[in-house]
């Protein structure tokens, strides 16, 4: 399986870069700027044309909009290949493509009916999970 860095920006709370991902909050409308902490959060895929498509798009700076208050989703204007499965239960961290255009973060545990393609999962999930917030957040992904 491979390993790729995973930055954050969370849209109006933090911004992070990758490397050595160091996380700020952004200024706020008078214009001051705070250092919060370091982050560095990897990846690691599973070993199927999926996650092999979607490492070769890298990098990719995503706008991830929340659904549910559970996950975060992209849609992308190409499809990638699939193979979907019901996959009943999804751990925080899991990385997964809905359809075959839909990437999905997941920040929580939950039970779905649903069938998707797993790619990945986020290594150490506890130290991202605390900036994904309820919102819309950038993320970035680079080897």
């Amino acid at each position: 399986m491979n390993v790729i860095r995973l930055g954050l920006v969370a849209s109006m709370v933090f911004l992070a870069g990758c490397g050595d991902d160091t996380v700020r909050k952004p200024e706020n409308q008078e214009g001051v700027t705070s250092q919060v902490e370091e982050l560095n959060v990897s990846i690691r895929f599973e070993t199927n044309l999926t996650a092999e498509a979607l490492q070769a798009r890298l990098p990719l700076t995503l706008s991830m909009q929340d659904l549910h208050q559970n996950e975060k989703y992209f849609y992308f204007d190409e499809p990638f290949p699939t193979n979907p499965e019901r996959v009943g239960s999804i751990r925080a961290g899991d990385v997964m493509l809905y359809g075959d255009d839909c990437l999905v973060l997941f920040y929580k545990d939950v039970e779905t009916s649903y069938a998707y393609t797993r790619i990945g999962r986020v290594e150490d999930f506890a130290t991202l999970e605390p900036l994904l917030g309820s919102g819309t957040v950038e993320l970035t992904f680079q080897k």
